[in-house]
């Protein structure tokens, strides 16, 4: 494979790719059901079936991503059913019942940072209706569904052979076994609109697109829970839709388990649980069985992410800091000393609003190239081994205009040529010319934050954090995860500079999400007319 083809394939993987055909995978479920029809014979009955079974397991590997990897009948769980007040394990799915009808919820894996934690997730809108049919109806007997050692054979038999296209699909494109059994995943890894903690929760941290977006972000439980039951309703619905011939739409009927009626296997309902509609999470919850009346209570959400997150207010308070420090060293009449010491404290102010406003790595060197900045509106920085375009806010701008101003009167009245290759700088007292480093910039910010902030603690890559934290809550305009990532710099090869094209549209929106961060930080306005 070419390079060419690999840059493709890397960038058909990230967020924001196009999704899978969802006819050809509707199509290829059509005969998954059809074929598990045909293997099992499925019969009216007031017991649970061997076919009610697989296509139980089935329906639940298929959500979970877990089809693909059964090998062997070691590989395939067993699946218990729990009632509401046992803790969350493996492999085990309860029922929440606060109104009619019940709402089932499976077991996700979720990282933090003291290992994975398990956390009970709702069962997308679609498939509801027939697990909910089937453990309600079977809530007595909780290892009922359960396959032996010969189903489990059979089963695995059922998955790994062969499928041939049904009679009554001939002539139609179906797509690869694989991809209807990775359809779940490869859905979450492109929907532009899932959250990276989301998608680490879904694919698992080392199976990201960009592993170290994971670290930036912060999410709770709760959100996180909205964001993959929002989703995979969405991917159902998808497939769904996509159905619209009358025969087909019959052969996607299944029997309901210990019933003698048949349902659509994908049915949208209209009345979900109450804790299903608040809007932006979905809170977890414990049937409390100590007291005399029992009942659901609201369990406490873990966090997940980043551990090196700051509050907005902390920010906000740090900036104002040096904003009234810097205007006292702002007088109107300079000695060479009091001139250079504003300038070497505009420097350090203009690094930390470069951090805080492009979200750029504080390297050894903070600041950039002027031969690598474009009318002080885009530059492009060399990080973490790559070049990248990072674009230049107006109030950023600003500030730049403001510090040139200040360099240049500094020069005039030193008769010095303060010459330097980079934007900014600091001056020692010989009025040479020192690089910032990132050492010096750690102890400034340790002193500024500690005033600001007492009893805090804080370093210049924190403010990365804190933008990529405000990225992703931010709603005017709303970011997609692909978004985030161009802004962060989190790139793969073919999607670092010269690799991929920025649209106009969504230009404008990076732009438009850039000049909003200083209003939201309540930065101060920038006053006077600088010519630079």
């Amino acid at each position: 494979m070419n390079s060419e083809a690999i840059k493709s394939k890397i960038r058909h993987n990230n967020s924001g790719a196009p999704f899978p055909n969802a006819r050809y995978c509707a199509l290829k479920l059509l005969a998954a059901i059809i074929r598990l029809k045909k293997t099992y014979r499925p019969s009216p009955s007031e017991t649970v079936t061997q076919f009610d079974r697989a296509l139980f397991n089935f329906l639940y590997l298929w959500l979970t991503g877990s089809l693909a990897s059964c090998k062997s009948i070691d590989d395939i769980p067993d699946i218990r059913i729990v009632s509401g007040s046992q803790p969350c394990q493996p492999h085990n799915l309860r029922s929440i019942r606060e109104k009619s009808p019940s709402w089932i919820e499976y077991a996700l894996p979720v990282p933090t940072k003291h290992g994975v934690n398990w956390q009970w997730q709702p069962i997308p809108n679609g498939l509801n209706h027939w697990f909910s049919h089937a453990i309600t109806k079977t809530k007595h007997a909780e290892k009922c569904w359960v396959m032996n050692t010969t189903e489990k054979t059979r089963f695995l038999r059922f998955i790994t052979s062969k499928w041939r296209t049904p009679t009554i699909l001939k002539g139609k494109y179906l797509a690869r076994k694989n991809v209807l059994f990775n359809h779940f995943h490869k859905m979450a890894q492109v929907d532009p609109n899932l959250t990276t903690p989301a998608k680490a929760v879904i694919l698992g941290i080392d199976e990201l697109q960009h592993v170290s977006a994971f670290n930036y972000q912060r999410r709770d439980s709760e959100q996180i829970r909205y964001d993959i039951f929002r989703a995979q309703t969405q991917y159902l619905d998808r497939l769904s839709q996509t159905i619209n011939e009358p025969e087909l739409i019959a052969l996607l009927s299944v029997p309901k388990p210990t019933s003698t009626t048949n349902t659509q296997l994908i049915r949208h309902q209209t009345n979900p649980q109450s804790y299903l509609c608040i809007p932006g999470r979905i809170p977890s919850l414990h049937y409390d069985v100590s007291t005399a009346l029992r009942t659901y209570i609201q369990t406490p959400p873990i966090f997940v992410g980043s551990l090196r997150q700051i509050k907005v207010d902390s920010v906000r308070r740090f900036f104002h800091q040096i904003h009234v420090h810097a205007k006292k060293l702002d007088s109107s009449m300079h000695t060479q000393e009091t001139l250079r010491e504003l300038h070497n404290f505009r420097v350090f102010e203009l690094a930390l609003l470069f951090i805080a406003l492009t979200s750029t790595r504080p390297t050894h060197q903070i600041t950039f190239l002027k031969e690598y900045c474009f009318d002080r509106r885009h530059a492009i920085v060399f990080d973490k081994g790559r070049y990248r375009s990072i674009w230049l806010c107006d109030y950023f701008r600003n500030a730049l205009l403001r510090y040139n101003f200040l360099q240049k009167n500094l020069s005039r009245h030193s008769s010095t040529s303060l010459d330097s290759p980079y934007m900014w700088f600091l001056i020692d007292e010989n009025m040479a010319i020192k690089p910032l480093s990132a050492k010096v910039l750690r102890q400034f910010t340790a002193k500024w934050w500690a005033k600001s902030n007492p009893g805090e603690i804080a370093v210049p890559y924190q403010l990365r954090h804190f933008f990529a934290q405000h990225a992703l809550t931010s709603t005017s305009p709303t970011l997609t995860s692909q978004d985030i990532d161009r802004l962060m710099g989190h790139a793969n090869w073919g999607e670092q500079l010269g690799s991929d094209t920025l649209y106009p549209i969504t230009n404008s929106k990076l732009h438009h999400f850039l000049n909003n961060i200083p209003d939201f930080l309540s930065l101060k306005k920038i006053e006077g007319n600088y010519h630079g």
